[in-house]
């Protein structure tokens, strides 16, 4: 690709969603050959993908955990984030655990043919959405 001094901007925004229901905890940080006990968040882009925000919603109650980012290289996944869950009761009158993690501040770019997956420490029903867009 020829280098050039004006800036690109995504050309269609996506969102990516994962739903992990009775999840299988994967606790190593260790680099996985594959994607072997994760969850894929997004799809294959063939010009690259930018990532904004992650937003993460309980399905009910959950316990004190980690959810972890990977990315996936087409041959190895790598941890690139941890974002704690909190423990949260959720009732008719208590919502479910949210969080909203942004990575627009720092730019979140990747490659043509990489993606996003998903694990968690503690098997919490989540759903997972990654907004994004594809260059």
């Amino acid at each position: 690709m020829a280098k050039t001094a004006t800036p690109i901007f995504a050309q269609s925004p996506l969102i990516g969603k994962a739903s992990l229901t009775s999840p299988t905890p994967v606790t190593s940080r260790a680099n996985i050959t594959g994607t072997t006990g994760l969850t894929q968040l997004t799809p294959v882009s063939v010009d690259g993908k930018r990532l904004d925000h992650l937003l993460i919603v309980a399905k009910g109650t959950t316990v004190a955990g980690l959810l972890t980012l990977w990315l996936y290289d087409g041959t190895t996944s790598t941890v690139i984030d941890e974002i704690t869950i909190g423990a949260q009761t959720a009732s008719t009158t208590s919502p479910v655990f949210k969080l909203d993690t942004n990575y627009t501040a720092n730019g979140f770019n990747m490659p043509p043919t990489y993606q996003l997956y998903v694990s968690v420490t503690v098997a919490n029903d989540l759903n997972v959405y990654a907004f994004t867009g594809d260059y």
